[in-house]
């Protein structure tokens, strides 16, 4: 077994591990519209359910405090409202998991937090509001509480130590993986038969799925896509999938306009919102998968697409080098070097060979038995009494 470690290289003490651990964990993203926390915590519960070593209890919001709409709805439900269906349930509970950026104000057992990243904290523009200023506000007090926090990266470890002040002895890595359904399409042509029928999707694409909020770069990718066109073969076309928004324009910026403003419209496919099947087949299909993001607690869709086998340009900023590693081309998330590295990848069928390849083997380190496993290790480190000296930790990238 790997040594449990925390952010300080430090391993931990644990309890009995024949003891079986009763948790009572926060699933109430499952009852909210589709998110990278919803998936994680979908895909863990379901990690966490073929172990004899733990068993789980789920927390969800009741239908009356659902209808006071999501503002409301989630303050109440991460401040007290946990705490409470917890105290409600029907089997007494070692521990409490939280598995996004907050904490009850007071719990009678000890928390367990994931924190995916601290990126409200660290870019202004997501706390631009006076109501989310006041729940972040809130949130980093209640979540300094927890007894241990988990997180998927090392990037986002030592940012969460240093942006919450957090005592890196109580941070512990624990990496994500992709879903278990995401492989290489065993039917090609069938896939590219959806492609056409559900997107009118009938070219040879480079495919972004990893959202429109203003981190991940969408217009900076639409005019490096546009730079490198005179260089790309004439049918290849850029799709962007999923549904942007636009309630917030100032994390959100519209893509449309940039869009038409390189004069492009015609080589740039957006699909609006798109089923898990739908997302899979836009994977399976692609000549390669593109995401100049400048933040990223660890960068999932990366990992999916080299889970489909396809090859990845990444950002070679925070977590995604961690995910990433030698199996994709990791570059600076500007026009240029975005746009060297599309006509390079387009370019170069071995180099595509190569890295699916590579991102194949690389992803199938990324495992949600593993993340259970050391989330399990993590409990039993929270219901510890101390943590004890040791060697450094790994990479977390094995």
């Amino acid at each position: 077994m790997e040594p449990m470690t925390n952010v300080a290289g430090e391993p931990t003490a644990t309890v009995n591990e024949s003891e079986s651990i009763r948790v009572a964990f926060d699933a109430g993203f499952l009852n909210l519209p589709p998110s990278g926390i919803g998936t994680y915590v979908s895909c863990l519960l379901g990690a966490l359910a073929d172990r004899q070593d733990i068993e789980i209890v789920h927390l969800q919001q009741p239908d009356w405090l659902r209808r006071l709409g999501p503002r409301a709805m989630r303050l109440t439900w991460d401040a007290i409202g946990v705490e409470v269906a917890r105290r409600r349930s029907a089997r007494s509970m070692d521990l409490l998991h939280v598995p996004a950026l907050s904490a009850p104000v007071i719990s009678g057992v000890p928390i367990v937090a994931t924190i995916h990243d601290v990126i409200p904290f660290v870019l202004p523009e997501y706390r631009s509001s006076r109501a989310m200023r006041a729940y972040l506000d809130l949130m980093r007090r209640t979540v300094r509480r927890a007894r241990i926090v988990v997180t998927p990266s090392h990037a986002s470890a030592r940012e969460i130590a240093r942006v919450l002040g957090m005592s890196p002895a109580r941070i512990r890595v624990t990496p994500l993986a992709a879903s278990p359904g995401l492989r290489p399409a065993p039917d090609p042509d069938a896939v590219r038969s959806g492609l056409v029928e559900r997107f009118g999707i009938d070219r040879p694409y480079l495919l972004s799925i990893a959202g429109f909020d203003r981190r991940k770069n969408v217009p900076l990718l639409v005019r490096a896509f546009a730079r490198a066109l005179p260089s790309l073969p004439d049918d290849v076309v850029l799709v962007l999938a999923g549904a942007p928004h636009s309630e917030n324009p100032l994390v959100f910026p519209p893509v449309e306009p940039v869009v038409h403003e390189e004069g492009i419209a015609d080589r740039v496919v957006l699909t609006g919102k798109v089923s898990d099947d739908e997302r899979t087949a836009l994977y399976q299909g692609a000549l390669g998968y593109v995401t100049p993001s400048s933040y990223e607690g660890f960068g999932l869709t990366a990992l999916e697409a080299m889970a489909c086998g396809v090859p990845v340009i990444a950002s070679n900023l925070t977590s995604l080098p961690e995910v990433v590693g030698d199996a994709g081309l990791l570059v600076e998330p500007d026009i240029d070097a975005v746009a060297h590295a599309i006509s390079r990848l387009v370019g170069d069928e071995r180099l595509r060979s190569d890295l699916s390849r590579r991102g194949l083997d690389r992803s199938s380190q990324f495992t949600w038995e593993r993340t259970a496993r050391l989330t399990v290790e993590a409990y039993r480190a929270a219901l510890a009494d101390r943590v004890v000296p040791a060697p450094a930790w790994n990479d977390g990238s094995g």
